[in-house]
């Protein structure tokens, strides 16, 4: 695999929150430092993706902004692509807080030679790819969508070599628990023990 860079989404501007999810508060740091916590021990570095002007979330780690205003999670995923060389990224959204290193671990020693985009897919059926290996040959499509000003994430994925892996591929981990995210304040409660 060449070489990854771990890449947290940080860029939402949580309005279903109330404010910024990743300044947000969790045993100690915030959602964006807990991110990049479980990136580390698997990538070479790991950069903060943030919408074009907005805060760093995590201080003392690189910061990444987006390239153009409003263009969600692909135009931070764009904007990493174009910072970082040839690196694969491996990328999570920040909004879930409890997806660690070993989740990931395990997500990336599923992916082959021949898989572009590796993500779980919860029990619901539920595709995540915002915690997702992205390889180095899906800039393009991620490019081409920008431009055509498609935003979502789901509409890229029918372009590209997609991996979804089930429940079974975690059989060590609550998927209901590990791939619930922050959207409103009530989620955010329910991870206050973690």
């Amino acid at each position: 695999m060449a070489q990854t860079i771990g890449v947290v989404l940080a860029g939402g501007d949580g309005r279903r929150f109330g404010g910024g999810k990743a300044e947000a508060q969790l045993g100690g740091a915030s959602l964006a430092e807990r991110a990049a916590r479980a990136l580390r021990p698997l990538c070479g570095s790991v950069v903060i993706s943030i919408a074009k002007g907005g805060a760093n979330p995590a201080p003392g780690l690189a910061v990444i902004e987006d390239q153009g205003p409003r263009t969600g999670p692909l135009g931070g995923i764009a904007a990493a692509f174009a910072a970082t060389g040839q690196a694969d990224l491996l990328v999570l959204a920040c909004d879930y807080p409890a997806v660690g290193t070993s989740f990931l671990r395990a997500l990336v020693a599923e992916a082959g030679p021949g898989d572009e985009l590796v993500f779980p897919v919860d029990e619901g059926g539920r595709d995540h790819p915002l915690v997702a290996l992205w390889r180095r040959g899906t800039e393009a499509v991620v490019r081409e969508a920008l431009v055509q000003r498609t935003y979502k994430v789901q509409s890229l994925l029918p372009d590209l070599a997609v991996k979804r892996l089930p429940a079974a591929v975690f059989p060590n981990f609550d998927l209901l628990r590990v791939l619930a995210n922050v959207n409103w304040p009530s989620d955010f409660e329910t991870f206050l023990d973690a």
